[in-house]
């Protein structure tokens, strides 16, 4: 296993004063950064801030891309927040077993959580279909008394349910 990086060792505030100038500075001058971290009392090179720094921008970038996917979702589902929940879970699921992956053989701890993870996103799945499936039967059955009140024979009544019913998506 790796050595742990020496700017994750150094004091919180100096390392979020390092991202704060990281992302001033468009994630350039390493070297710079170096010498300013010396001046504070903890020397390291510059290859070491520049792959923390390289870290930090893929993990920026990362949080930018899921925040746009967020958005679209919701534009594309706005009626439907079950659909969207759905939907984010399937990012989430895809992630963590993106994550899972990396970690195989490495730290077992890191595999544990991804599991645990994945499956508690499982589980609010298994509830967010469960909910969906609740909510058209009760569509169905509303659906099936208003036609029934409104005279159609059982069979148009059977048919508009089945209709209803086969709006849920198989999951």
């Amino acid at each position: 296993m790796p050595a742990r990086s020496k700017v994750m060792a150094l004091p919180r505030e100096v390392r979020e004063r390092l991202d704060r100038l990281l992302i001033e500075r468009g994630f350039s001058g390493y070297a710079q950064l170096a010498e300013w971290l010396a001046e504070q009392g903890h020397p390291m090179s510059h290859a070491a801030v520049h792959r923390y720094g390289s870290a930090l921008e893929r993990r920026i970038e990362q949080v930018r891309l899921s925040t746009e996917m967020a958005q679209t979702l919701v534009a594309a589902t706005p009626d439907d927040s079950n659909a969207m929940a759905d939907a984010a879970l399937r990012i989430a699921q895809d992630r963590m077993f993106s994550l899972l992956l990396a970690a195989e053989g490495g730290d077992l701890k890191q595999i544990a959580a991804a599991a645990r993870a994945i499956a508690e996103t499982a589980r609010a799945g298994t509830a967010i279909r469960a909910d969906r499936r609740r909510a058209l039967s009760e569509a169905a059955e509303a659906a099936d008394g208003a036609a029934r009140r409104a005279g159609l024979s059982t069979d148009t009544a059977a048919a508009i349910r089945a209709a209803i019913e086969g709006l849920e998506q198989p999951a």
